[in-house]
């Protein structure tokens, strides 16, 4: 009888546990984990005061040492599907008076605006994320267009410089920027931060600390072998 009861016990302890940990998990099975950001080319500026120096900082560290490293790490897993647009907050773009182009304002100015534009060109060019991550990686946070053409399309590849700066600086570059504004009104209407990060359809600040750790820890399962070890969100 006390075997029985002990092993009762035991076998009650394992099925809480098995409860307890897909409740910490989002998604089970090896599904896919869906994953939308937005943000900003983020263009510093000398005159830029101090918070705002600090808001560039962060978000060009999130993108080179969060978003990229999450994505060579887990992207051969085949469970993230991601996608980027390059519109954050403070930016506004409406047709001209005249009708024939399009108006854009952007919160860090003008040439984040070209930044922003740049990255767009590069999406519809290279629409797969796989292929457009790396370059748009690499265009965040140039002072101007220019020097994210020299620094970002040197390789062979299916980019050409002329044709990728003829396009942010034309009304067709515009018009693909100005209409990343309907992913923000369809997705993220109360976007008031970038990076601003959707998991799943549901904005996770935590995603914004640590996504590499956060999907790990929270969204994928089972677990692969890249991850660090488990903390407790």
């Amino acid at each position: 009888m006390t075997i029985i009861r002990t092993l009762f016990v035991y076998y009650s302890f394992l099925f809480i546990l098995v409860l307890c940990s897909s409740k910490d998990t989002e998604v089970n099975n090896g599904e896919k984990v869906n994953i939308v950001a937005f943000g900003e080319g983020r263009c510093s500026d000398t005159s830029l005061k101090l918070l705002n120096r600090l808001e560039i900082f962060f978000f060009l560290s999130w993108m080179k040492w969060h978003w990229l490293p999450m994505w060579r790490m887990l992207g051969s897993t085949g469970r993230i599907n991601f996608e980027y647009h390059p519109y954050g907050i403070k930016t506004t773009c409406v047709d001209s008076d005249s009708g024939d182009d399009v108006v854009c304002e952007c919160h860090h100015g003008a040439r984040e605006c070209l930044l922003n534009q740049l990255q767009a060109c590069v999406i519809e060019a290279l629409p797969n994320f796989e292929e457009y991550m790396e370059v748009v990686t690499c265009i965040q946070g140039k002072q101007n267009i220019s020097m994210a053409a020299e620094a970002c399309f040197n390789e062979p590849s299916k980019l050409e410089r002329a044709k990728m700066m003829s396009c942010a600086d034309s009304r067709h570059g515009r018009k693909l920027f100005s209409d990343h504004e309907n992913f923000v009104a369809q997705m993220a209407p109360e976007m008031d931060w970038a990076p601003w990060i959707l998991i799943n359809g549901k904005r996770y600040k935590e995603a914004e600390e640590d996504l590499w750790q956060f999907l790990c820890d929270r969204f994928i399962d089972p677990r692969p072998i890249h991850c660090p070890k488990k903390i407790i969100y």
